[in-house]
This record gives structure tokens, sequence and C-alpha cells, in this order.
């Protein structure tokens, strides 16, 4: 499992996302109530990026047609998407906030 740097957490203030891209390969962080999650970027559904989406409830929602994603799990909860989008462990470490990434990711 390859542990990755990626954002200051200064730069990814409260209730809010950000676009990081790890070679070609777009993932949304997200800071939402003091707490980090990391998803793919793209919305299962269709070719949104889910870090311009609206964020409550833990969950973000896809702007382009609606569909909602946990932040925890990364599962679809709202149609019309029904495939999750892979979610990401985050970790913070003096100030910086890490995704770690398996082999496979």
């Amino acid at each position: 499992m390859d542990k990755i740097k990626t954002l200051k957490t200064s730069e990814l203030p409260l209730n809010s996302s950000k676009v990081v891209n790890l070679g070609d390969k777009p993932i949304a962080l997200f800071n939402y109530e003091g707490e980090y999650y990391a998803l793919d970027d793209i919305c299962s559904h269709a070719e949104a990026s889910l870090s311009e989406g609206d964020v409550y409830d833990c969950k973000v929602e896809c702007p382009l047609h609606g569909a909602e994603f946990d932040l925890k799990t990364g599962d679809a909860v709202t149609l019309p998407a029904t495939k999750p989008v892979m979610k990401y462990k985050v970790n913070v470490e003096d100030d910086y906030i890490f995704l770690e990434m398996t082999q496979d990711a």
C-alpha cells in the first residue's frame, strides 16, 4: 500500500472540496465538518466531477444529474447512479493530507 502526500490541511478549508490528480487519476478530497474524505472524482453514472458537487449530510451530490454518494463509503445512495465510486483511506500527519492507495488503485 502506497501512502501519498496530497494537500496541506490549510488548502482544504472546512466544508470544501478539491480535486487532486495522481498521475491520470483525479481524486476528490473533501473536508466535511472537520473530517477528511477521498473518493474517485468522476461520477460512476456520467462524466462529471464530484469535487464540484454540493456536500451535505456526509454525502456529495453529482453536479450533472444529482446522484448522491456517501463520503464515508463511496456508495451511490440515490439514482440515477447505481454503482459506487472508489473510496480511499485518508490520514492527516504534520498538517498534510495523505491517501492510502492500494497497488491496483
